[in-house]
């Protein structure tokens, strides 16, 4: 029989993997507000070239963030918690394409560049965090 996406046991269940996700989950955060708050205003009041790490930081630690916010609060096995990453990444970069649509909005392909990025640490920390648990 397959196995529920949630159940009420790893609803609830905090352990170590657990544990790790909110650590993730915080520290994307805050990376992901230091760098609108502080890196992108440093780097343009200096007119720096960071080779547009600040245009993208929100997406790039964003991204992290939202996966593991969800990781966190859902706790899905192993198999059900891969699903979590195409999601995120196909519609982060979904969304970016339509604000070619949307009022006050701007499409930006370093945005993209950059969930895709993000989508892809995020997928290979969750690998390993849950293959260390195993060993």
């Amino acid at each position: 029989m397959k196995e529920k996406f949630i159940t009420r046991e790893r609803l609830f269940k905090f352990d170590k993997i657990r544990f790790v996700y909110l650590t993730v989950f915080i520290v994307s955060f805050a990376l992901t507000e230091i760098g609108r708050e502080i890196y992108r205003p440093y780097i343009y009041s200096n007119d720096i070239n960071d080779f547009g790490i600040a245009d993208t930081v929100g997406n790039l630690f964003g991204t992290v963030t939202q996966i593991f916010f969800m990781l966190l609060l859902l706790y899905p096995n192993y198999q059900n918690g891969k699903f979590f990453f195409p999601f995120f990444i196909i519609g982060y970069s979904l969304y970016e394409f339509w604000q070619i649509f949307l009022p006050g909005s701007n499409f930006d392909w370093k945005d993209i560049v950059a969930t895709l990025i993000a989508g892809l640490l995020s997928f290979i920390l969750y690998m390993r965090i849950n293959n260390a648990e195993k060993v």
